[in-house]
């Protein structure tokens, strides 16, 4: 009787598909976690920075509808490394956030969070304006 040990050619290509399948359903959720992830930072970023330039607003009396971020950043308001909405790092060169600003909405209308709408994040009557 001749008796063989081992797999045969099939079963090895079988695991291999299945293995590959997997592999690719694994690295798409994982791709896809990890965007998720760089949004949730840049809004919460950018929700940070209206909340203290509320506070900044009021301190310095300020009665323009916008202020920029760099400002905040030179005044001590905001960390040298605060986290760039544009991008979700933190600021690595001085002039990064030189064009991003804090605005107030004209009449201040009454608005729930949101995402990203054409380069601003809206909070409760300010958006942030990414540029």
């Amino acid at each position: 009787m001749n008796k063989k040990n081992g797999f045969t050619l099939i079963e090895l290509m079988a695991v291999i598909v299945i293995l590959s399948i997997v592999l690719i359903l694994v690295t798409k959720n994982v791709i896809g976690a990890k965007k998720d992830s760089e949004e949730k930072t840049k809004y919460i970023a950018a929700k940070e920075i209206v909340e203290i330039a509320k506070a900044y607003m009021i301190s310095k009396n300020i009665k323009e509808d916008c202020i920029n971020v760099e400002k905040m950043v030179d005044d001590g308001y905001l960390e040298k490394d605060v986290t760039n909405p544009l991008n979700g790092k933190n600021r690595s060169k001085s002039n990064e956030l030189t064009n991003q600003q804090v605005c107030i909405y004209p009449n201040n209308p009454a608005q729930t969070d949101s995402a990203v709408h054409e380069h601003k994040y809206n909070f409760d009557g300010y958006y942030y304006k990414l540029q």
